[in-house]
């Protein structure tokens, strides 16, 4: 289980990959990782933005769409840096009714998102402060 703190930077770092405009996870990956190199100044930024287009990229691989879907619909959508108060259960929610599911589906799949791209990127070399 994450704690709160964790988890906000996780979907800070989600938002941010959004942001940026990585979000098509299915283009050529060496396309991808050219533009993380030139539009990340730091190591860190760098490996984070890496480990969430591999999160993804895996996540497409494994056929895993909802997850996909949940991600997409929560994280990436609006290009605000904060979110408003309950930006993210007024999305999730929004979501369940489409997809006719309970909210706790959806929870569930962004939190299965945010614990495979603390693995990636255990992997890649970030070591979590």
């Amino acid at each position: 289980m994450q704690t709160n703190e964790k988890r906000n930077e996780i979907i800070r770092s989600f938002r941010k990959f959004s942001r940026l405009g990585l979000n098509f996870y299915d283009r050529n990956p060496i396309q991808t990782y050219k533009k993380i190199e030139i539009i990340c100044s730091s190591r860190r930024a760098r490996i984070e933005m890496l480990s969430i287009y591999d999160t993804l990229r895996i996540l497409y691989l494994n056929e895993e769409t909802e997850i996909i879907e949940a991600v997409e619909r929560v994280y990436f959508e609006g290009n605000a840096y904060r979110l408003t108060k309950h930006e993210i259960s007024t999305r999730v929610l929004s979501l369940a009714h489409e997809n006719h599911c309970d909210e706790r589906t959806i929870y569930r799949r962004l939190e299965r998102a945010r614990n495979l791209f603390e693995k990636v990127r255990e992997r890649e070399g970030l070591i979590t402060d």
